[in-house]
Protein backbone atom coordinates (compact mmCIF):
# COMPACT_ATOMS: atom_id res chain seq x y z
CA UNK A 1 0.00 0.00 0.00
CA UNK A 2 1.03 3.51 -0.91
CA UNK A 3 1.81 6.56 1.80
CA UNK A 4 0.41 8.93 -1.54
CA UNK A 5 -3.22 9.96 -0.05
CA UNK A 6 -4.22 10.90 -3.83
CA UNK A 7 -5.98 8.49 -6.13
CA UNK A 8 -4.55 5.81 -8.30
CA UNK A 9 -4.77 8.05 -11.68
CA UNK A 10 -2.60 11.06 -10.14
CA UNK A 11 -0.51 12.76 -12.45
CA UNK A 12 2.93 13.12 -12.12
CA UNK A 13 3.10 16.24 -11.43
CA UNK A 14 0.52 15.98 -8.48
CA UNK A 15 2.42 13.32 -7.03
CA UNK A 16 5.86 15.49 -7.66
CA UNK A 17 3.89 18.27 -5.28
CA UNK A 18 2.42 15.48 -3.04
CA UNK A 19 6.34 14.46 -2.43
CA UNK A 20 7.59 18.11 -2.02
CA UNK A 21 4.77 19.01 0.56
CA UNK A 22 5.69 15.79 2.70
CA UNK A 23 9.39 16.44 2.78
CA UNK A 24 9.05 20.22 4.24
CA UNK A 25 6.47 18.72 7.03
CA UNK A 26 4.51 22.20 6.64
CA UNK A 27 3.38 22.84 10.84
CA UNK A 28 -0.54 23.14 10.65
CA UNK A 29 -0.55 24.72 14.35
CA UNK A 30 -1.33 28.22 12.84
CA UNK A 31 -4.25 26.99 11.19
CA UNK A 32 -5.71 25.35 13.66
CA UNK A 33 -5.23 29.22 15.58
CA UNK A 34 -7.20 30.25 12.97
CA UNK A 35 -10.16 27.90 12.98
CA UNK A 36 -10.69 28.32 17.10
CA UNK A 37 -13.19 31.64 17.68
CA UNK A 38 -10.89 31.88 20.85
CA UNK A 39 -8.09 32.35 19.42
CA UNK A 40 -8.23 33.83 15.28
CA UNK A 41 -7.13 37.30 14.83
CA UNK A 42 -10.06 39.61 15.06
CA UNK A 43 -9.61 40.61 11.22
CA UNK A 44 -10.49 37.00 10.55
CA UNK A 45 -13.58 36.75 12.54
CA UNK A 46 -15.97 37.70 9.38
CA UNK A 47 -14.32 35.15 7.19
CA UNK A 48 -13.94 32.26 10.03
CA UNK A 49 -17.79 33.02 10.63
CA UNK A 50 -18.42 32.38 6.65
CA UNK A 51 -16.55 29.00 6.99
CA UNK A 52 -18.68 27.95 9.99
CA UNK A 53 -22.01 29.47 8.12
CA UNK A 54 -23.05 31.86 10.49
CA UNK A 55 -26.46 32.61 9.72
CA UNK A 56 -26.21 36.09 10.60
CA UNK A 57 -23.52 38.40 10.96
CA UNK A 58 -23.46 42.26 11.85
CA UNK A 59 -20.06 43.64 11.10
CA UNK A 60 -21.68 46.43 14.66
CA UNK A 61 -21.33 43.85 17.26
CA UNK A 62 -18.52 43.87 19.91
CA UNK A 63 -15.92 41.49 19.63
CA UNK A 64 -17.07 39.36 22.24
CA UNK A 65 -20.56 38.77 20.57
CA UNK A 66 -18.96 38.05 17.23
CA UNK A 67 -16.75 35.18 18.74
CA UNK A 68 -19.80 34.21 20.85
CA UNK A 69 -21.96 33.86 17.68
CA UNK A 70 -19.22 31.50 15.96
CA UNK A 71 -18.67 30.20 18.78
CA UNK A 72 -22.56 28.79 19.19
CA UNK A 73 -22.82 28.38 15.29
CA UNK A 74 -22.41 24.51 14.92
CA UNK A 75 -24.61 23.68 17.99
CA UNK A 76 -27.43 26.04 16.44
CA UNK A 77 -27.35 24.30 13.15
CA UNK A 78 -27.43 20.84 14.72
CA UNK A 79 -31.10 21.93 16.91
CA UNK A 80 -32.01 24.42 13.57
CA UNK A 81 -35.95 24.57 13.28
CA UNK A 82 -36.43 24.16 17.03
CA UNK A 83 -36.89 26.48 19.85
CA UNK A 84 -33.88 25.58 21.39
CA UNK A 85 -32.14 26.73 18.16
CA UNK A 86 -33.93 30.14 18.67
CA UNK A 87 -32.86 31.12 22.63
CA UNK A 88 -29.26 29.96 21.75
CA UNK A 89 -29.28 32.34 18.46
CA UNK A 90 -30.32 35.17 20.76
CA UNK A 91 -28.08 34.48 23.52
CA UNK A 92 -24.76 34.02 21.09
CA UNK A 93 -26.04 37.79 19.18
CA UNK A 94 -26.06 39.73 22.26
CA UNK A 95 -29.75 39.26 23.56
CA UNK A 96 -29.56 37.27 26.33
CA UNK A 97 -32.08 34.80 27.83
CA UNK A 98 -35.36 34.84 25.99
CA UNK A 99 -38.37 33.10 26.58
CA UNK A 100 -40.46 31.66 23.53
CA UNK A 101 -43.86 31.09 24.02
CA UNK A 102 -46.31 29.18 21.87
CA UNK A 103 -49.80 28.96 21.72
CA UNK A 104 -50.31 31.96 23.60
CA UNK A 105 -53.66 31.95 25.04
CA UNK A 106 -54.82 28.66 25.55
CA UNK A 107 -55.19 28.66 29.38
CA UNK A 108 -58.44 27.22 30.71
CA UNK A 109 -61.13 28.82 33.29
CA UNK A 110 -61.23 25.81 35.25
CA UNK A 111 -59.73 27.25 38.63
CA UNK A 112 -56.09 25.85 37.83
CA UNK A 113 -54.87 30.10 37.77
CA UNK A 114 -55.58 32.69 39.98
CA UNK A 115 -56.93 35.89 38.52
CA UNK A 116 -54.16 37.79 39.76
CA UNK A 117 -53.14 39.60 36.34
CA UNK A 118 -50.47 36.95 35.60
CA UNK A 119 -52.43 35.62 32.98
CA UNK A 120 -54.45 37.39 30.04
CA UNK A 121 -57.11 35.45 29.03
CA UNK A 122 -57.59 36.85 25.10
CA UNK A 123 -58.28 35.13 21.85
CA UNK A 124 -55.51 32.41 21.43
CA UNK A 125 -52.89 32.42 19.03
CA UNK A 126 -52.79 30.29 15.91
CA UNK A 127 -50.95 27.07 16.31
CA UNK A 128 -48.39 27.50 14.43
CA UNK A 129 -47.59 31.49 15.75
CA UNK A 130 -44.88 32.20 18.48
CA UNK A 131 -44.23 35.07 20.88
CA UNK A 132 -40.98 35.99 22.08
CA UNK A 133 -39.93 37.72 25.65
CA UNK A 134 -37.00 39.37 25.95
CA UNK A 135 -35.30 40.21 29.35
CA UNK A 136 -34.19 43.71 27.84
CA UNK A 137 -35.83 46.42 25.93
CA UNK A 138 -34.55 47.09 22.42
CA UNK A 139 -34.04 49.72 19.86
CA UNK A 140 -36.33 49.16 16.99
CA UNK A 141 -33.07 48.29 14.72
CA UNK A 142 -32.17 45.74 17.13
CA UNK A 143 -35.86 44.53 16.69
CA UNK A 144 -35.24 44.19 12.67
CA UNK A 145 -32.45 42.43 13.84
CA UNK A 146 -33.89 39.57 16.21
CA UNK A 147 -36.45 39.45 13.37
CA UNK A 148 -33.64 38.55 10.88
CA UNK A 149 -32.23 35.82 12.88
CA UNK A 150 -35.69 34.52 13.62
CA UNK A 151 -36.32 33.71 10.36
CA UNK A 152 -32.96 32.06 9.77
CA UNK A 153 -33.18 29.73 12.88
CA UNK A 154 -36.78 29.28 13.78
CA UNK A 155 -39.38 25.94 12.47
CA UNK A 156 -40.11 27.00 9.20
CA UNK A 157 -43.78 26.40 9.92
CA UNK A 158 -43.98 29.21 12.83
CA UNK A 159 -44.85 32.70 12.57
CA UNK A 160 -43.81 35.43 14.63
CA UNK A 161 -46.28 37.29 16.73
CA UNK A 162 -43.92 39.75 18.06
CA UNK A 163 -41.10 40.28 20.49
CA UNK A 164 -42.07 41.59 24.09
CA UNK A 165 -40.24 43.18 26.84
CA UNK A 166 -41.36 44.26 30.26
CA UNK A 167 -38.79 46.47 31.22
CA UNK A 168 -39.07 50.44 29.05
CA UNK A 169 -36.12 51.71 27.58
CA UNK A 170 -37.39 54.61 27.89
CA UNK A 171 -39.69 56.76 30.26
CA UNK A 172 -42.12 59.24 29.43
CA UNK A 173 -40.63 62.58 30.61
CA UNK A 174 -40.62 64.43 26.99
CA UNK A 175 -37.12 64.00 26.26
CA UNK A 176 -37.59 61.58 23.17
CA UNK A 177 -39.42 62.41 19.91
CA UNK A 178 -42.28 60.18 18.02
CA UNK A 179 -40.13 59.46 15.24
CA UNK A 180 -40.36 56.28 15.08
CA UNK A 181 -36.93 55.43 16.61
CA UNK A 182 -38.28 53.98 20.01
CA UNK A 183 -40.23 51.51 20.53
CA UNK A 184 -43.30 50.95 24.20
CA UNK A 185 -43.06 47.74 24.86
CA UNK A 186 -43.93 45.63 21.57
CA UNK A 187 -41.30 46.00 19.01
Amino acid sequence: MSDSILPPNATRVELACERGIAVSRPDLTPVAALMNPDTCPVHLLPWLAWALSVDFWDSGWSEETKRASIRESVSIHRVKGTLQSVRRALKAAGYGDATVVERYGYETYDGAYKYDGSITYSEPDHWAEYRVYLTRPITIEQAAQVRAILRLVAPARCHLKGLFFTEALNSYNGRITYDGSYTYGVA
